[in-house]
């Protein structure tokens, strides 16, 4: 085993960092469960906040699923203000009250704050003083896009990002979110971190861009139904991979610690490992 040196406290400060991650039906193939999941991922937020980093969350409030597992490590860890930017797709928000999107907003106080986006995914001013008491639900047809420009916009605001688990039978828009986030961070050449232990749309990423060869899973791993519109995702994420010049050392970690990174169920070995990748990014821009 590889042990990454201690970050600092500072290590990450001013650093914005892409949370990705959704349920995985491969958890009980891995003998894990989703309290698994969410352990990994309160761990890996509460490293990144107390190294100074902030998080970026394209979520829900309802349901909350992950949401309120990010909202409640910032409140506990969180050091600066905004410390969780909670951006909501325009399905999401509308399909919302304004009572609901109120309340959500004060929970998080000065230590976050949710962004509301538009079909484009434009970020929408003052979005409480105009939303309509009821909620408004988006049209199916233009939801895939919204889903779509979501993700494009949280590329702009991020510089780096972590993947963990991911939909793979059931996903809001055009492609699993986790594969249209990895083109996304591809294009953009960030340090890309995969958690591929708890299997999903994570481990097709890591297959996919080379990380790890998977050969500590188990066969048919990730489960997944025959779709062409994964199989379209994967294809453009290699392409856009080639084209940027993309590599995976560019998560600041050595071969062997992206694979065991990769592999890990372990969730302070996976959040050390994040922050320890990171954090030598941030030196190494300097």
């Amino acid at each position: 085993m590889l042990l990454p040196e201690l970050a600092s406290r500072d290590a990450l400060t001013g650093m914005r960092i892409g949370i990705s991650v959704s349920d995985s039906d491969d958890l009980s193939r891995l003998g894990l469960s989703k309290a698994h999941a969410e352990i990994a991922v309160g761990e890996i937020a509460r490293a990144i906040l107390i190294a100074g980093g902030s998080l970026v969350y394209g979520g829900r409030i309802k349901p909350s699923g992950f949401t309120k597992y990010l909202m409640h490590e910032v409140s506990r860890y969180g050091r600066a203000q905004n410390a969780l930017t909670l951006c909501l797709a325009a399905p999401e928000h509308r399909k919302l009250s304004h009572d609901e999107l109120d309340s959500a907003d004060r929970e998080l106080g000065t230590k976050g704050r949710i962004v509301c986006l538009d079909e484009e995914g434009s970020p929408i001013d003052s979005i409480l003083s105009t939303k309509p008491a009821a909620p408004q639900p988006l049209d199916e047809d233009v939801a895939a896009d919204a889903y779509s420009s979501l993700r494009t916009y949280m590329g702009t605001i991020t510089d780096a990002r972590v993947f963990l688990g991911g939909n793979l039978g059931t996903f809001a828009g055009s492609a699993p979110g986790i594969i249209d986030e990895a083109i996304v961070a591809v294009e953009k050449r960030q340090p890309i971190l995969v958690a591929a232990g708890f299997g999903g749309a994570s481990a097709l990423v890591s297959r996919h861009l080379q990380i790890d060869d998977l050969q500590w899973a188990p066969q048919k791993f990730p489960r997944r139904p025959e779709d062409h519109r994964i199989d379209a995702a994967l294809t453009r994420l290699e392409e856009v991979a080639t084209a940027s010049n993309w590599v995976s050392t560019l998560a600041g970690l050595e071969p062997e610690q992206l694979r065991q990174l990769s592999a890990s169920h372990r969730a302070s070995e996976i959040a050390a490992l994040v922050v320890a990748g990171i954090s030598r990014t941030r030196t190494s821009r300097r």
